[in-house]
């Protein structure tokens, strides 16, 4: 099987849906290594087409460990891979959003690119990541928030790390993970490494049911929202996708606009996560969280606009809502 897609796509072609699924089922039941490595290769070279990513996704969907939940639910990840060196803006942004009353199913993992993932800073904060399926959807029925690990709720990673890191290069591996959130996430805020994938990836995700997605990238190279450049934006809502752009300059004060978004190890990025929380810090760090939780008000229609949603972020602050968010996840 895989042999005969190695042959397709060295010859320019694109593998169909039904193809991509059967390509991510053959390597996780580790069918030739080194045709795996050359398809993968070849298609991170060239650059993954929508159905590609379409049956690659389904298939970490199909067979990652559930977690159930009868409510509607949001989410906020990022693709990683940016080489930006921040501090965890869409963790952070998350906890501002449930703060807000929106359940959050933050799907995440250890870090990529970064010194510090969403899973390294809130194991700094005490959140168990090994918790039980049941036990996450209890969190999601109690605490409207629940931290949905990758490592452990996606079986088919596991198989194939030795392959990924013998390679050593980015895969749609690396992409696809963000877009199969265990918990059925219907509305989606998803961060991706570059412009070119913004369509793509909210394509990808209407073809998998999801009800509402924003997919963001910023102009200084963010996987995010981003305070200090202006955000390149896709849209999907009711089916239709729609292209913008989002300058912070016309919705944060000056002050949330100066400084850096940079970060450091889990110690460095808790303390940044913290201040924010706790309504301490008022630079750029605090404008980039606050447009990133908009951003999650907005597509879960929490919020009218992201100028609403701005509004709803800083009382969450404010009100101490969205640092007792984290208390909660940390019980």
């Amino acid at each position: 099987m895989l042999k005969e897609l190695l042959k397709k796509v060295v010859a320019g072609e694109t593998l169909s849906e039904e193809e991509s699924f059967s390509m991510m089922e053959s390597i996780s039941q580790g069918e030739s290594l080194e045709a795996a490595a050359g398809l993968l290769s070849v298609m991170s070279s060239r650059g993954e087409a929508v159905p590609e990513f379409t049956g690659c996704t389904r298939f970490l969907r199909e067979n990652m460990t559930p977690v159930h939940f009868s409510g509607a639910c949001t989410d906020i990840v990022g693709t990683g891979g940016d080489g930006g060196r921040s501090f965890n803006i869409s963790t952070t942004a998350a906890l501002v959003a449930a703060g807000t009353g929106i359940t959050i199913a933050k799907h995440g993992n250890r870090a990529v690119s970064s010194r510090c993932g969403a899973a390294d800073v809130l194991e700094m904060a005490g959140v168990a990541l090994e918790a039980t399926p049941e036990d996450l959807e209890r969190s999601l029925a109690e605490n409207g928030m629940a931290f949905l690990f990758a490592r452990t709720l996606h079986p088919v990673m596991a198989k194939v790390a030795l392959l990924r890191k013998a390679l050593g290069i980015r895969t749609v591996f690396n992409l696809v993970g963000p877009l199969a959130n265990p918990a059925r996430a219907q509305n989606m805020v998803v961060g991706v490494c570059r412009d070119s994938l913004l369509t793509p990836f909210a394509e990808v995700l209407r073809n998998l049911g999801v009800e509402n997605a924003l997919i963001v990238h910023s102009e200084d190279g963010l996987d995010e929202f981003s305070s200090l450049a202006r955000n390149q934006v896709a849209v999907l809502q009711k089916g239709k996708i729609t292209r913008s752009v989002v300058d912070p300059e016309g919705l944060l004060a000056p002050e949330l606009r100066t400084g850096t978004l940079e970060g450091g190890d889990p110690v460095e990025n808790l303390r940044i996560l913290r201040a924010i929380l706790s309504g301490e810090d008022h630079t750029a760090r605090r404008g980039a969280v606050l447009l990133n939780a908009a951003a999650v008000c907005w597509i879960s229609g929490h919020a009218g606009s992201l100028v609403e949603g701005i509004s709803l972020a800083e009382e969450a602050i404010r009100s101490g809502a969205a640092l007792e968010k984290l208390g909660r996840l940390a019980q």
